[in-house]
């Protein structure tokens, strides 16, 4: 009977307690995020070449100044970005930037007829 006894008094002290912690509301369960920092953080950086796309042609590494083509002529640009993968504030998904880096007039190729640069990739 003395082993009885104790399990009884277990079993009775154990469910005690569970309905004590269910009297004190609901748990709450924190999910780590990691470090939040205030400002962004670059975690890598690369050169590119910008692409033009066309619905014609597809994608050309340059674009044209001029509406008129004309192969040869120094009017075709070639665009160097940076290009960096920046976890920005808050964040826990990383986000691309792109600044460019340097213009190049290049004459422009034969071939197809390549898109006309935006004012404000050439200026």
């Amino acid at each position: 009977m003395g082993v009885c006894a104790a399990i009884l008094a277990f079993v009775l002290a154990t469910g005690m307690a569970t309905d004590a912690a269910a009297d004190r509301g609901p748990a709450i369960i924190v999910v780590p995020r990691g470090p939040v920092y205030p400002y962004a953080q670059t975690l890598s950086c690369w050169s590119d070449v910008r692409l033009f796309e066309t619905l014609r042609d597809g994608y050309f590494p340059y674009c044209r100044e001029k509406l008129r083509y004309r192969p040869g002529a120094l009017e075709c640009f070639q665009l160097l970005d940076q290009v960096c993968t920046v976890l920005m504030p808050g964040s826990l998904q990383p986000v691309e930037t792109r600044s460019m880096l340097n213009r190049q007039v290049i004459p422009c190729p034969e071939g197809p007829q390549p898109p006309v640069c935006r004012r404000l990739d050439v200026h």
